[in-house]
């Protein structure tokens, strides 16, 4: 593929890693709109009254079932005397501190990672200062719903209008917190009997009611609003429960009993599906759900070896499909983010509004785990820039971006944008000397100020990262380490230029070796040199994934190995089942026992 683009560059696919690369990226266009980007292919309709409607994937999975609309009844007072208005409040906290006492039981079987939020609730239900304001208003006069809501909504309006997407969600959850309080106060009830099989539709949730919808067998949620970053969204995901949210028009464009499709990887929901629609979304399903409980059994897991050490794993992205594997195996995050896909895809240098589309819905979709986004890799063996006797050795890279400063900030730009979450990293490619992190962190925090995104000491807080991935760079490691936030260990490049053996030349493939004890030094020493500044340090290449290495990374005290989704579960349970400290010793046999300085 190549195409003319910002002048005279020329973009271009070569080599056989990329080759690869290019059929995954073209083969999934028409998965497209997972990234954000618009396509004409992506079309609304199938059928004559099919419908798609499109928000924010927020759990993954296939759902297929009738659409439930999930509003509270009111139910009739029996009292013969209506109650004092503390009688109603106290009433009113009882019943839901029994609805979140049952949702914490049933989350300490089935998902025992989100009994600390179901608590934080509870907490909030027994929340002494609140009910002293709460109770002061009644004595003097104000009715109790309305005492509530002057409680409530000064810290709900400061949480909305935060300039922290994080805070501004937690005031969309303590909204609906109160509104579930309004409804026992007026004595409303919800009838969970009626959502087993079903789609549960509804404005929004609370927590303890995707807990109890789960448990009621829901097989998948719509809201018509909500964050990615609500304890509704990480509670759905953790009780695998596929949910679509912040769908406008959901409840006036879904009717009650209406058949709908949510597909929790993407963000789509169909309504009246076609029958090819739904023996398609049947098929993924079925597939899906049968891997899922082959690995289930360890993609909940940590990947922690028997005495105590944990590597965090997670998966590198180029495509959508990536993503969906990657949800699927419990990744924690995405290691490293392939940007040159979105030139394949496009042809060109995407905008800045096309970036910002693919970087947040991958932050979305990750959540609450981070994104490790790579500055465009171009050139060398990837993306050929222009005509150069040797491209491995030539303009890519950082020095690439720091040639062409016009899209290394629009990438930025991009990237600060569709950090809200604060679970976004930034990576450079192809660092050789201290100066060029300095330029990087300079563009980002001139970026940063122009936003408007900068802290009180007008630096941005996204974390910066290095690869290393050059002789140079794992040498001056330590003086790297003092500018970088983390390390990533790029093994396919670091090994071709250490041993000095095109990867890509199939006459010298007996040459290029991976386990060669040079380049386990220069892994060793940029680890070392890494957790002397406190900093993590990770591996993207395809050593990580090295069934035969595993044990050496362990032993080299490697905190993140980041492969493709596939590999994933494969190398959580070889880590499982080593020994640190054996490994420890297995490193210090290979590479001799002056390898660790510490």
């Amino acid at each position: 593929m190549r195409a003319r683009n910002r002048g005279d560059l020329v973009i271009s696919a070569v080599g056989k890693s990329d080759g690869r690369l290019r059929a995954a990226v073209e083969g999934s266009s028409s998965e497209a709109v997972g990234w954000g980007l618009p396509l004409d292919a992506a079309a609304s309709r199938v059928g004559d009254r099919e419908r798609v409607l499109r928000a924010i994937a927020a759990s993954p999975g296939i759902a297929i079932g009738r659409a439930v609309r999930f509003v509270p009844e009111s139910v009739a007072a029996t009292e013969a005397e209506p109650q004092s208005e503390w009688e109603r409040y106290r009433a009113a906290i009882e019943l839901l501190r029994q609805e979140w006492l049952h949702a914490h039981r049933v989350a300490a079987v089935e998902a025992p990672g989100i009994v600390a939020i179901v608590e934080s609730y509870l907490r909030l239900l027994e929340d002494a200062e609140l009910e002293n304001q709460v109770q002061s208003l009644l004595r003097a006069g104000v009715p109790v719903e309305q005492a509530v809501q002057q409680v409530f909504e000064p810290v709900v309006s400061r949480l909305r209008h935060s300039p922290d997407a994080l805070l501004r969600e937690r005031g969309s959850e303590l909204e609906q917190f109160v509104q579930r309080l309004l409804s026992a106060l007026r004595r409303q009830r919800v009838d969970y009997s009626r959502v087993a099989g079903a789609v549960v539709v509804a404005p929004a949730v609370t927590p303890s009611e995707v807990i109890l919808l789960h448990q009621a067998g829901a097989c998948g949620l719509v809201t018509a609003v909500g964050g990615i970053a609500s304890h509704t969204t990480i509670l759905a995901r953790s009780l695998q429960l596929p949910a679509v949210i912040g769908v406008r028009g959901a409840l006036s464009d879904i009717p009650e009993g209406e058949l709908v499709v949510v597909d929790g990887y993407t963000g789509v929901v169909i309504v009246h599906p076609a029958p090819e629609t739904c023996r398609r979304y049947k098929r993924h399903r079925d597939s899906t759900e049968w891997r899922r409980r082959i690995v289930l059994r360890f993609a909940a897991v940590p990947a922690r070896t028997v005495d105590g050490k944990t590597v965090v794993l997670r998966a590198n992205i180029a495509t959508p499909r990536d993503v969906e594997e990657a949800l699927l195996v419990g990744a924690e995050g995405a290691g490293l983010v392939r940007t040159e896909a979105l030139l394949l895809q496009l042809g060109r240098f995407p905008t800045e509004e096309e970036q910002v589309r693919w970087y947040r819905e991958l932050a979305e979709r990750f959540y609450p785990h981070p994104v490790t986004i790579r500055l465009f890799d171009v050139g060398g063996d990837t993306y050929a820039v222009s005509a150069e006797r040797n491209p491995a050795l030539g303009m890519r890279g950082v020095r690439f971006l720091l040639a062409h400063p016009e899209i290394a900030q629009t990438q930025i730009r991009a990237i600060l944008r569709a950090a809200e979450l604060r679970t976004m990293r930034l990576l450079i490619p192809m660092v050789t000397r201290v100066e060029e992190v300095e330029q990087i962190r300079a563009l980002v925090a001139e970026s940063a100020q122009a936003l408007g995104l900068s802290n009180r000491n007008g630096a941005s807080e996204l974390p910066i990262g290095v690869m290393v991935e050059t002789p140079a760079a794992a040498l001056i490691a330590d003086q790297l380490a003092q500018r970088a936030d983390f390390f990533s260990i790029g093994t396919n490049d670091l090994t071709q230029y250490v041993l000095a053996v095109d990867r890509e030349n199939a006459q010298l493939a007996e040459l290029f070796d991976p386990f060669h004890q040079a380049v386990w030094r220069l892994i060793a020493q940029a680890v070392e040199a890494g957790h002397r500044r406190g900093i993590p340090v990770g591996i993207c290449g395809e050593l990580a994934a090295h069934a035969a290495a595993t044990e050496l990374l362990v032993g080299v005290d490697i905190d993140e190995l980041s492969t493709i989704p596939a590999a994933v579960i494969s190398l959580k349970h070889r880590i499982r089942r080593l020994s640190f400290q054996r490994c420890r010793r297995q490193v210090e046999e290979f590479l001799g026992a002056d390898v660790f300085t510490r």
